[in-house]
């Protein structure tokens, strides 16, 4: 890209800035040129406009996700509030989280409720709507709301943005709820998979931060995957690409444990979160997350049951390793708070169905953003479509 094509297209040195910094928490000036192709005097002048508008903050890069960069710390610029804000909503099967960022993803305010995603779609998007205006009101300051992200634990077909019918998501089957989420609300509405939303966060974010192939896994009550092939998500012809959570598991322990899809020994039924506290019931009776998170720090029969969820997960997820070859798999989800023994049971498995030069080579990854992962990714979807604030002054490429 260069300035003769930028005039060619009738696009400013400020448009271009504005796009490459929106969804992206921190760029040094460098970074800016060579994505942008501009010159540096151009660079300069658009970025002084956008600063006197306040639409462009200069600051030093933190430790915050997407931020750190090797060596010393550098100057660089990110967009204020004042540039834009975004939303993100991610339905689980039995909550509602919303949090609304501003275009750099610094998030202003965030909020999770209980809420029967399953049970009617039209209660969960007013619900929806409900959670982002409050959560607007709460997020005090500068900036309006241009764009919405929305994760769904669903396949979601790519062509039309609609929920591909299925048992795991009754009733949202062959709907599109960002569509009808977006008139509601009069804004753009992004949607997709929240496993394939928890690898684009991991990916831009968090734990493989710029690794190119990368196989996440998300565990909580279901167990879903997301890949990320030569940098991009991949979501398959109909969007059910990375749905682990249903294929049987080769050993006897979900026999006859029947599977919300309709079928048996299905891997969710033996390694989800929901798995994990069941086979521990008879042992330590009714325990939530935050309980089987401490027992797996001190008792060897949690730790064993997290062990046991991961060699289920690796048998399974084995032929994918020698067949897509990822530099990393990323464990996502709730689980991710109890990452050794499960990574560890991931790893034995591995070992044992996999070629050397593929298993060998895979690191085993905690990721960083925990169960917040696929609100992250619904935000940087979000800012991708979102469309910056342009300062009242236009400025020439020179």
């Amino acid at each position: 890209m260069t300035d003769a094509f930028g005039r060619r297209q009738g696009r400013t040195a400020a448009q271009f800035i504005l796009e490459e910094l929106r969804g992206e928490p921190f760029l040094t000036r460098a970074e800016l040129i060579d994505r942008t192709g501009l010159s540096r005097s151009s660079v300069s002048g658009a970025v002084g406009e956008l600063s006197s508008a306040g639409l462009v903050a200069e600051r030093t890069a933190g430790s915050g996700p997407g931020e750190r960069r090797r060596g010393r710390p550098v100057g660089g610029l990110s967009l204020t509030a004042r540039a834009g804000l975004v939303a993100a909503v991610d339905f689980g099967h039995s909550h509602l989280s919303v949090a609304v960022a501003d275009l750099s993803l610094r998030v202003r305010t965030e909020r999770t409720i209980a809420f029967d995603v399953a049970g009617c779609k039209d209660a969960a998007l007013r619900a929806a709507e409900e959670q982002i205006r409050s959560a607007l009101a709460q997020a005090a300051g500068p900036g309006e709301l241009c764009a919405i992200g929305m994760g769904v634990p669903a396949p979601v077909l790519a062509t039309d943005q609609s929920v591909v019918s299925s048992s795991i998501l009754p009733g949202w089957g062959g709907t599109r709820p960002a569509a009808e989420l977006g008139e509601r609300l009069g804004l753009p509405v992004t949607i997709d998979n929240d496993a394939n939303l928890g690898a684009l966060a991991e990916t831009r974010l968090g734990a493989a931060r710029d690794v190119q192939d990368v196989l996440y896994l998300k565990v909580s009550s279901g167990i879903g995957a997301g890949l990320v092939l030569a940098g991009r998500v991949h979501r398959g012809l109909h969007g059910t690409a990375g749905e682990l959570g249903h294929v049987p598991v080769g050993d006897e322990r979900g026999a006859g444990r029947a599977c919300r899809c309709g079928g048996q020994r299905c891997l969710e039924t033996v390694a989800s979160a929901t798995a994990v506290l069941e086979a521990l019931r008879p042992s330590f009776g009714e325990l939530d997350l935050a309980r089987l998170i401490e027992l797996a720090e001190e008792h060897p029969v949690a730790r064993r049951a997290l062990t046991d969820a991961g060699r289920a997960i690796g048998t399974v997820i084995g032929d994918l390793a020698n067949t897509l070859n990822p530099a990393a798999i990323v464990l996502g989800g709730s689980l991710a708070a109890a990452a050794g023994p499960v990574l560890a049971g991931i790893r034995e498995s591995l070992d044992r169905r996999t070629q050397p030069a593929a298993g060998d080579a895979v690191r085993l990854l905690a990721g960083e953003l925990g169960e917040r992962a696929s609100g992250m990714g619904a935000l940087i979807q979000a800012a991708r479509v979102a469309v910056p604030a342009l300062p009242a002054v236009r400025v020439v490429l020179v």
